[in-house]
Parts: C-alpha cells; structure tokens; sequence
C-alpha cells in the first residue's frame, strides 16, 4: 500500500488543510483542542509531534471534518470495519446522497438475498469460499449511510449527536443496545 494516500505521514498535512478549510488559525485550533499553543500546532502540522487518535479526533471534531474521523478509524485501525473515508465532495449535496443511499440499498437487498441462499446452501463439512462480491455489496452500506449524514450535517444542520443520543434512547428501549458491562458479566457468570 505504498501508494496509497492515507498513511500516517501525510496525516499532518490533511490536518493542517482540515484546520484551514475550516478557516481557523493555529492559534484557535490549539485552544479548541485542549489550551495548546500555536508552537505545538506548528509542530503537530509538520509531522513533529506525535499524533493520537485522541488528538487527531478531537482536530478533526473542532474542524467539522468528520470524514477525516473516519480516517483516523483506518489509519489507527481503531475498528474492523474502518475504511478509507469518503470524498467529501460527496457529501455535499443532500439530494445526491439520498439518490445515492437508494441505489446502495436496492444494490444491498440483491446481495443480502444471495447471501441468504448462499447460507442455506452452506451445509457442515461443506467448505465453499464466501460470496465476497455481495458482502462488500452490504459493506457499501456504511459509507452510503456515512455520505447521507455528514451530507445532512453541511445542507440541513443535523446535529449527529442528536443523532446518535436518540438512537442510543430508543435502542435502549427497545433492549437492541448493548448491555452494560455488569450486565454483560453477570449473564457470563
């Protein structure tokens, strides 16, 4: 992957051109990160400093550059499903996005019933190799979801941890939310 332009060294410059994209100077990106001065910006900017996802995050958070979040999952490899992030070209338009999210879940659907057949068909002790096509086919799904949002968040002023505390509340309600961790262990005991 030596090519491949998401990789730890160019991280500071992607950070400097989220910081000016979002029209702050090194002054107020320091304070808005945790009171640092503009020399340890500086130094974060030139690939002088380390960086942690703590750190990066929370850049990109003060940025509202939240597809570069998504590239701190990939590049700290902080999840299984973390991948390159989206073009935020993409995630400009609104309408485009929903068009977008349309034909990845009819796209989805299709795949999800191959998968289903493929399932039925996978008997033990019979070793077939998984139908890849259609699980990077639902894997799609993430960042279809993913460029919907963030589109919301920059046309329509969607709040995501709004968002996110409303799904968190009805998940909850709904007992689809993970259980707590003494919860978690008193059911293993």
């Amino acid at each position: 992957m030596e090519n491949n332009p998401y990789n730890m060294r160019n991280l500071p410059q992607i950070m400097r051109s989220a910081r000016k994209a979002a029209g702050l100077s090194q002054y107020q990106i320091g304070k808005l990160i945790g009171g640092k001065d503009q020399r340890y910006v500086s130094d974060v900017e030139n690939g002088l400093a380390k960086l942690t996802p703590e750190l990066c995050i929370k850049w990109f958070e003060k940025c509202a550059a939240y597809e570069h979040i998504d590239l701190v999952h990939y590049l700290f490899k902080l999840h299984p499903t973390a991948a390159a992030p989206i073009d935020p070209a993409l995630n400009e338009c609104a309408s485009n996005a929903v068009i977008n999210m349309v034909h990845q879940l009819e796209e989805a659907l299709q795949a999800t019933k191959h998968l289903a057949r493929w399932l039925t068909d996978n008997r033990p002790g019979k070793t077939e190799e998984l139908p890849m096509a259609d699980i990077k086919q639902i894997f799609d799904l993430i960042a279809a979801n993913k460029t919907l949002i963030y589109s919301l968040v920059r046309t329509h002023g969607l709040k995501m941890q709004e968002l996110a505390d409303r799904w968190t509340r009805k998940a909850l309600v709904d007992q689809v939310a993970m259980a707590k961790q003494e919860g978690r262990q008193a059911v293993s005991v």
